[in-house]
């Protein structure tokens, strides 16, 4: 657990940052991990310095030229960085790159430059500065913070379209990152995805957003990554050390020893969790009371496969074949996509690969199947749809599929269903598919199991009819929710729209698996939030009992399931599907977890700061800036002390001030010889977690 969040509570927060002190600065976890190491500074969002002069009236078309070569030229740069990120990580994190080429291409963008290069008669690179600084204010003053992170996006493609025209290649990151924590004040997707394989500890970055691109490739990399901490570039110095706390979203500056004693400690506990997960491979995944769950991997490529085979993992419950058709600068043929699928089905056996078939559309569109452009991607046609207007792409690969199952326990998932129609239209082809391969004699499994996911609103509704068409059901949370709430995952900082703990998605989760499990339908729960063990317990209690996760998290989620009881997992959905608010939901769901986590930040005592005793009102409390009061009450009954109730506001928790309170309470006790009753859940799970503290308990702690 961490101390407490801001300047008002930092360690030596109001003194000189220097080599003589330790100070600790806050921001918010984008990428969860712990980092040691120098400190390295960098501009990685500097601008090129822009040339302005002025220009003729007959220069003005030439000038546009050189935009349009320009942007030419940056998408063409792009489309590399992105085949690169798609290699090392997969077909997910390149996705983001799709939404900076859309704005690169943006119609909007260009008639505001070219209206200002005409009009004032300025060359196209100070016009270029100046519309993107406009357009980037105008967001930046927005409320919305999905509207706000748009402006990030804006001056990534303003720097790359500048730098392009006034020729320079500076590369984002310094030369010789490897050991070091990166700081910077703003981050962009391009420079992150320089970094894989160099080496770097650490980011810690000024502003950003928890679902802005540069934060979901960090993620993907495994990098420990902060943001939005205030002035981080001008309170460290470069060669600084620093300790990045990136699970409880803190760091420390120059760190004295205590400090870097604490640390050491949490990292070989981390490191004794680690082998603790490398121990599970073969263990099964059940939970303590002997459920048995199903844990397979999300997959792009043979070597993910190969990832998940050494997890151990349950099969391939999602086989996105996707990385299949964009690895080619052709449609592959039904042979090639047989080697494909059997190379990386080889991997799994005798587990099941669940094939899903093409989803591509003109919001991930294939380079040599070019489509009409649309003024929303994301809703228009891809899936299904777009394969049915296609019907020979979707045939070539069903004919690979089905001859495939011949040889290997593969079934066939379909994407992005919206209703019966469009399903039975899609059965009518396989059947047609299947006819074709008797005829000659090409053997398959005719009994080839058949699913849906449950991706749309439409099809979450219709659930109990689409179960008589199909053998199974896999939910995608991350396009569920995001049509659901009419929310975009990937277009910005979503925090106030794309929320998976939102009650309507917590509502049409249950309702998803009671209905599957009233028809007799296997359902699999592959979305982000499979992989993230904070919402394991939930989804169990909500009734799921199959989940497919990225294979890098696989023994994390195995680990959260052994240490799930069923039932309380059926108390914890209850409770949560009681609730109103996502942000009640949360706090309900995260609290759960951190009694249980295996790995938490130290409760650094002493080394924290004021916490005040107002034995007036029974309360120890503390305050963070102009943040509400955050407190841990009491009251008397009998002989005993009753701890009852500890509040933190909402944007402070997980920063460890409830630590610091109990800490602080529980230090008083002791002084005043009071025998305690840990009436608050928080306090008897720190008590647990601090035994030292056990003998001052009077009653046996709440179970």
């Amino acid at each position: 657990m961490n101390t407490d969040p801001l300047s008002a509570l930092s360690v030596h927060a109001d003194a000189h940052r220097g080599h003589s002190g330790a100070e600790m600065i806050l921001g918010e976890v984008a990428s969860s991990g712990l980092a040691r190491g120098r400190a390295l500074l960098c501009d990685c969002a500097k601008q090129t310095v822009v040339p302005r002069r002025s220009i003729s009236g007959t220069e003005t078309e030439t000038e546009i030229k050189r935009l349009a070569e320009a942007v030419d030229a940056v998408e063409q740069k792009l489309r590399e960085v992105q085949a690169g990120v798609r290699r090392a990580l997969g077909n997910t994190e390149a996705e983001i790159f799709e939404a900076e080429i859309l704005l690169l291409r943006d119609t909007e963008l260009h008639r505001a430059v070219r209206d200002v290069c005409v009009n004032k008669r300025i060359n196209v690179e100070a016009a270029l500065e100046e519309s993107i600084q406009r357009l980037a204010a105008v967001f930046d003053q927005l409320d919305d913070p999905y509207l706000r992170e748009r402006a990030a996006d804006l001056r990534e493609v303003g720097k790359r379209l500048i730098d392009h025209l006034a020729c320079q290649s500076r590369s984002d990151i310094p030369p010789d990152p490897e050991g070091c924590v990166l700081v910077t004040s703003e981050l962009f997707s391009a420079a992150v995805a320089q970094l894989e394989g160099r080496g770097v500890r650490g980011l810690i970055v000024e502003r950003g957003g928890l679902t802005a691109h540069a934060t979901i490739l960090a993620r993907a990399l495994g990098i420990p990554m902060l943001v939005k901490v205030a002035q981080a570039a001008q309170k460290i110095s470069p060669g600084d050390l620093v300790i990045l706390d990136a699970l409880a979203g803190r760091v420390f500056i120059n760190p004295k020893p205590d400090i870097l004693h604490a640390y050491d400690r949490l990292e070989a506990d981390l490191q004794a969790h680690q082998n603790t997960l490398k121990d599970s491979v073969d263990l099964p995944a059940i939970t303590l009371d002997g459920v048995k769950i199903k844990l397979s991997a999300n997959i792009g490529q043979t070597a993910d496969a190969v990832a998940a085979a050494r997890v151990n993992a349950d099969g391939a419950g999602l086989y996105r074949t996707e990385f299949v058709f964009l690895a080619q600068d052709h449609f592959p043929s039904e042979a090639e996509q047989y080697r494909f699928y059997r190379a990386t089905a080889d991997h799994l056996q005798p587990g099941e690969t669940v094939i899903r078939v093409l989803d591509v559309g003109s919001d991930k569109p294939l380079s040599y199947f070019p489509l009409p452009r649309e003024a929303n991607p994301a809703l228009g046609c891809r899936g299904l749809q777009l394969l049915l207007t296609h019907p020979e792409i979707l045939r070539s690969q069903l004919r690979a599929i089905l001859r495939l199952s011949a040889t290997h326990r593969v079934s066939l998932l379909l994407p992005m269903i919206r209703g019966v129609d469009e399903l039975r239209a899609v059965k009518a082809v396989i059947e047609s598919v299947k006819q074709e391969l008797a005829a000659v004699g090409e053997p398959f499994n005719p009994d080839l199991r058949l699913g849906a996911m449950i991706e749309t609103p439409s099809a979450a509704v219709l659930i109990g009819q689409l179960a008589d068409e199909v053998d199974f059901f896999s939910v995608g949370t991350n396009d569920l929710v995001q049509y659901l709430l009419a929310a975009d995952r990937i277009s910005g900082e979503m925090e106030s729209t794309y929320e998976p703990l939102h009650p309507a998605v917590v509502q049409i989760l249950a309702s998803l698996a009671a209905t599957a499990g009233i028809k007799g339908r296997p359902i699999s729960l592959c979305g982000e939030i499979a992989s993230d063990p904070v919402y394991t317990a939930l989804l169990l209690g909500l009734g799921f009992r199959s989940f497919s996760v990225s294979p890098g998290r696989l023994l994390e989620i195995k680990y959260a399931i052994r240490s799930t009881d069923s039932a309380a997992a059926s108390q914890l959905a209850a409770k949560a599907l009681s609730l109103s608010s996502a942000q009640e939901i949360r706090t309900h769901v995260q609290d759960d977890w951190s009694r249980r986590r295996p790995v938490s930040s130290p409760d650094l005592g002493s080394a924290t700061p004021r916490v005040t005793h107002k034995a007036t009102t029974q309360r120890f409390e503390t305050r963070a800036g102009d943040e509400p009061l955050s407190f841990l009450s009491y009251v008397f009954e009998g002989d005993c002390v009753v701890f009852d109730h500890t509040f933190v506001p909402d944007k402070l928790r997980g920063r460890g001030i409830a630590a610091m309170l109990a800490h602080a309470a529980l230090n008083e006790a002791r002084q005043r010889g009071w025998k305690i009753v840990p009436r608050c859940s928080y306090v008897a799970a720190f008590i647990k977690r601090h035994p030292e503290f056990a003998d001052l308990v009077d009653r046996e702690l709440p179970t």
